[in-house]
C-alpha cells in the first residue's frame, strides 16, 4: 500500500471520529434537548380535549326530524329550569279550571317544561302558534309525565296524547292544523273526562307577540 493511500486513511478516521459526537448527542446551541416521549396506555388517566363538529349520538335527533330540538349548549349547560311565560292566564274545559303559562315565541316554546322537577296539579302551558302547526312535540329533557292536547284555531280539542318522561323517540302530533298545544300532568285531561271535540276557552293578554 503506498504511503500516500495509508495517509488518506488516516485522516479519513481522524475526521469521523471527530465529528461522530456532535451529531449524536448534543442538542443544538440555544434550544432544549429533545426527549422521546411515548403515547399514554389506555389505562392512564390522561384526559383529551372534547372533539368538536359532528353530534355524537345522544346529541343527534330522532327520526322524523324534532320541531323542538334542544337549545344551543344542551347536553353540556342546563337552561333555566323555569322558563319566564308570556302571561299566565285562566283556562276553562267544561266545568274544569287551570292556570296556564303562555308561550309565544320559538325561544320559550323550544324550552316549554324542560327540566321542572315538577307541576302542580291545576297548572299547564299553552303553546300558541303564529299559524297553524303541524310538527310534532318529543320529551327531551323532560322529567314530569304530560299529557297534551292540540287544539284548532276554533279552540277545540283536536287530539289528546301521554308522553313519557325523557322519551326522544315518540314524536307527538297533531290531527289536523293546530294553533295551541296545551300541556299538563299526565291523566289530567282523562280524569276529568275531557275528550277531543270539547272547547277550549281562554283569553290571551292584549299585545301578546306571537311568533
Amino acid at each position: 500500500m503506498s504511503r500516500w493511500l495509508v495517509c488518506a486513511i488516516n485522516a479519513l478516521l481522524l475526521i469521523l471520529t471527530l465529528f461522530a459526537p456532535a451529531g449524536c448527542s448534543q442538542a443544538p446551541a440555544g434550544n432544549p434537548a429533545v426527549v422521546a416521549t411515548t403515547a399514554p396506555s389506555p389505562a392512564s388517566n390522561t384526559s383529551y380535549p372534547a372533539l368538536t363538529g359532528a353530534p355524537t349520538a345522544s346529541e343527534a335527533y330522532p327520526a322524523p326530524g324534532a320541531t323542538y330540538p334542544a337549545p344551543p349548549g344542551a347536553g353540556t349547560i342546563e337552561p333555566e329550569a323555569t322558563v319566564v311565560p308570556d302571561a299566565v292566564i285562566e283556562v276553562f274545559i267544561g266545568k274544569h279550571r287551570l292556570e296556564a303559562e303562555v308561550v309565544a315565541t320559538p325561544e320559550k316554546r323550544s324550552i316549554g317544561l324542560m327540566f321542572r322537577e315538577a307541576l302542580p296539579e291545576d297548572r299547564g302551558m299553552l303553546f300558541v302558534f303564529a299559524g297553524p302547526y303541524t310538527g310534532t312535540f318529543w320529551m327531551r329533557n323532560t322529567r314530569i309525565p304530560l299529557s297534551i292536547a292540540f287544539i284548532s284555531q276554533e279552540r277545540r280539542i283536536l287530539n289528546i296524547e301521554d308522553m313519557q318522561p325523557f322519551d326522544e323517540v315518540t314524536q307527538h302530533a297533531p290531527r289536523g292544523a293546530a294553533f295551541y298545544a296545551l300541556e299538563v300532568n299526565q291523566g289530567w285531561f282523562a280524569a276529568r273526562g275531557i275528550r277531543p271535540g270539547d272547547e277550549v276557552v281562554f283569553e290571551l293578554p292584549p299585545g301578546l307577540v306571537i311568533r
